[in-house]
């Protein structure tokens, strides 16, 4: 009895994820960096465009965005928030660019390792408010 109710609760869980609309689409690419930026250990300032559409009827705001690594890279950025308060009408795409610290490993090896980042963006819509998750992998030059 208690693994169906355990079943039933989680499934319960998954059904309320899925009601908020997936056409809210998220994005974060790398600006283009000059040739052996990563080179030396240090901090570095990595610059980002990150993308947001809204695909659906109604008009959503994009509060903040934590960007931060996942493993090694290139470079390493800790978990950052970034306020943006960038309001999407219905069916309008906006790009800006943002700029976080981040941490060079340094050596030649390294400062061509792709890197991958893990995003978190926390909106409201007419509904209240939800949160997009989103993995970059971004090749290196």
């Amino acid at each position: 009895m208690k693994h169906a109710v355990l079943i039933l609760l989680l499934l319960a869980g998954c059904a309320s994820a899925v009601q908020d609309d997936p056409n809210v689409i998220l994005r974060v690419a790398q600006f283009e960096t000059p040739p052996d930026v990563y080179l030396y250990a240090g901090s570095v300032n990595v610059r980002f465009a990150v993308s947001a559409a809204n695909r659906t009827k109604d008009p959503v705001t994009l509060n903040r965005i934590e960007i931060r690594t996942v493993g090694s890279g290139a470079y390493i950025i800790r978990s950052t928030s970034t306020p943006l308060q960038i309001k999407l009408a219905p069916g309008q795409e906006v790009t800006v660019p943002i700029s976080l610290w981040g941490f060079a490993r340094g050596g030649y090896a390294s400062s061509r390792e792709p890197v991958t980042l893990r995003a978190t963006a926390y909106m409201t819509g007419p509904t209240g408010a939800f949160v997009r998750f989103l993995t970059e992998y971004i090749p290196q030059q």
